[in-house]
């Protein structure tokens, strides 16, 4: 890689991490009202015990979505760039939780915790394509999925042709939030919205112009800009 590659890649990563930051100020924390703290509860005893992980080890990211639900708002104003500049809608409360595990020796832990205690020709059924769904061995009744890779084409739909980095560069760039680690939101609006480096350069110097001069711009006009360069066409 070419140092002047090298050094676009830093700047992006730390404009991105930088923001991450800022936004934490919003974060919502309050367990007893918000889905997503009650969806990671959940999966405490039927995600990370099963698969032998403690949630503090970077083993592991939650995806998708997820981390959007954590500052206040950020779903919402997501939804508006998305009417008027196309893109998935996110819905205002999150209804599963996904989490992408991809060390083998954690799957295989899985399957010896659960050994005797579950169906295990219907853990058999989606073990062998790197699922893991708690609810279907009746270990819970809210929706929590892990898997080994992080694919959303698999998913097909909106997300058919979505191109993503591999999963280990994604878990690398995973970020700590309440104790638990989150895709970064680099990776969450480059998977919904599919950037190219042009525009992932404008956007971290957005970013950056943004974070020195904060008070002059709210974060609700930073993604309205941040929308109108991802949805710009480029000769």
């Amino acid at each position: 890689m070419k140092l002047s590659n090298l050094y676009e890649e830093m700047m992006i990563k730390d404009a991105w991490t930088n923001l991450e930051k800022a936004l934490q100020e919003t974060m919502i924390l309050d367990e007893a009202n918000n889905k997503l703290m009650r969806l990671i509860k959940e999966s405490d005893n039927v995600l990370f015990k099963a698969f032998g992980i403690n949630p503090s080890d970077k083993k592991y990211f939650i995806s998708g979505s997820g981390r959007l639900y954590m500052y206040d708002g950020l779903p919402e104003f997501i939804n508006k760039i998305s009417e008027k500049f196309g893109g998935v809608e996110i819905p205002l409360e999150p209804g599963d939780l996904d989490v992408v595990i991809p060390n083998k020796e954690e799957w295989v832990t899985l399957k010896n915790n659960l050994e005797g205690k579950v169906d295990m020709n219907k853990f058999e059924s989606n073990y062998g394509k790197g699922i893991y769904r708690p609810q279907e061995l009746g270990l819970t009744q809210m929706d929590i999925e892990a898997f080994d890779v992080w694919a959303p084409g698999r998913a097909g739909g909106d997300y058919t042709d979505t191109k993503v980095d591999d999963t280990e560069t994604i878990l690398n760039r995973a970020t700590e939030l309440n104790g638990y680690y989150f895709m970064s939101l680099y990776d969450v609006i480059s998977y919904k919205y599919q950037m190219g480096r042009e525009k992932e350069k404008r956007i971290a110097d957005l970013i950056n112009d943004f974070l020195k001069r904060r008070e002059g711009r709210s974060k609700e006009q930073l993604f309205n800009i941040i929308a109108r360069i991802i949805r710009m066409r480029y000769s």
